[in-house]
């Protein structure tokens, strides 16, 4: 089963760094479990010029099963943390200005292999950072959206219900793709955001906001825009609150049989909360995706998380519901489409860079929801290449990581 791309994977170190989360967006909750993670970011390490090599290998061993299939064991990669290699730079400009850049690689610990075929896939950008006039970056970067904490498994590509089902990722009969039950060239929020160049203010007065626009990636001479939209947020005591609207182009796709091609805009406005006191974090969000398509289908996705830091144990929990209107299945029929998904998992810190982790998580589907967990295949109809319907898919795993 090939991995679910649209969300990528996403070490704690890097989810942070989505781009309207500034050091001081949590700077109000004191003590913050959050911001204690922000500051780990190389790049809002102190000093002015500055070269960091940094990274993070994780492996363990995952248990999977499905109903009417057999389980089996594997060894996984990047099942607490993103296993990557990284590199930083910066240097001070004077008056409050600093440039820096930053590349990121994703790494496949089980086998040594890189994650996709760009290298430098999780982050490859270049910018300018004043303290007044807020950071302007060019290159692949992370998008402006909600705070992945949003999600208290930090929306890795394995050990994530937020990843697999608020991204939608369905199995169909030609593999796994994003809100296929929503009609052709329906989209999800791409994570990182080739092309792009982004805006970020600085935060004043609790407020903040970020915007985006990308160019085309595909190659193809429509859509001209890739990626839009933008985010603003606002922070007072433990409370962060957030709301944003991210417009997703996808390549051109045949919506009827006879007619040319087109690109599909899918928008997703998006609200979301964070409560963090430094001895509990919750969390909640809401958005929706609709693809700007005549008898395309919408998908409405609610999420809880909850994290309870204790000594050396954290504690982990989060919920995410998906429910459809207009949802069709292959024949194009209207069709009840919905799923649930339930992850548990629990941190333990050798020391501040080696960690021991356990996770254990389902994704039950309803109706005609063929969505998928950890990268594991549904069970095919008999005679079919499409998957079965209203199956759960059950996963654990057992893991050890290690921050460089």
């Amino acid at each position: 089963m090939p991995r679910f791309t649209s969300f990528r994977p996403a070490l704690l170190c890097s989810l942070l760094a989505t781009a309207f989360v500034t050091p001081s967006a949590f700077a109000q909750a004191s003590p913050s479990y959050l911001m204690t993670r922000l500051a780990q970011l190389p790049e809002y390490g102190r000093g002015g010029d500055a070269v960091r090599i940094y990274g993070t290998l994780d492996l363990g061993m995952m248990y999977t099963t499905t109903d009417h299939a057999s389980g089996r064991w594997q060894q996984q990669s990047g099942g607490d943390h993103t296993s990557k290699l990284g590199f930083y730079a910066s240097e001070d400009l004077g008056n409050g200005v600093k440039a820096e850049m930053k590349l990121e690689a994703g790494i496949n610990a089980d086998t040594g292999t890189q994650q996709a075929s760009a290298l430098f896939n999780r982050e490859s950008w270049v910018g300018l950072r004043s303290n007044t006039l807020g950071t302007v970056r060019l290159g692949n970067q992370i998008n402006a959206m909600l705070p992945l904490f949003i999600d208290p498994f930090a929306l890795v590509n394995t050990n994530s219900v937020y990843t697999w089902v608020a991204g939608g990722a369905m199995q169909g009969p030609r593999g796994v793709g994003a809100n296929t039950d929503l009609g052709p060239g329906a989209g999800t929020i791409p994570v990182r955001v080739p092309k792009s160049i982004t805006y970020a203010t600085p935060r004043l007065g609790g407020f903040a906001a970020q915007a985006i626009w990308s160019a085309n990636p595909y190659g193809t001479g429509e859509p001209s825009t890739g990626t839009r939209g933008g985010v603003v947020s606002y922070s007072t005591g433990p409370v962060y609150l957030a709301a944003s609207l991210i417009q997703s182009f996808s390549s051109p796709v045949t919506i009827s049989a006879g007619l040319p091609a087109q690109p599909v805009r899918t928008d997703i406005p998006s609200v979301g909360a964070i409560f963090d006191n430094g001895k509990l974090v919750l969390s909640t969000s809401y958005a929706r995706i609709s693809p700007q398509l005549a008898q395309s289908g919408e998908a409405q996705i609610v999420t809880l998380g909850a994290i309870l830091p204790q000594g050396r144990l954290t504690w982990r929990a989060s919920a995410v519901h998906r429910d459809t209107e207009g949802a069709r299945n292959g024949a194009g029929q209207l069709v009840a489409s919905s799923a649930l998904g339930l992850m548990l998992g629990v941190d333990y810190e050798l020391s501040r860079r080696t960690g021991l982790y356990a996770r254990a998580g389902s994704v039950r589907n309803f109706g005609a929801s063929t969505i998928i967990l950890n990268s594991v295949a549904l069970p095919l109809q008999a005679g079919s290449t499409a998957p079965q319907t209203g199956i759960e898919t059950r996963t654990c795993s057992l893991g050890l990581f290690h921050h460089f």
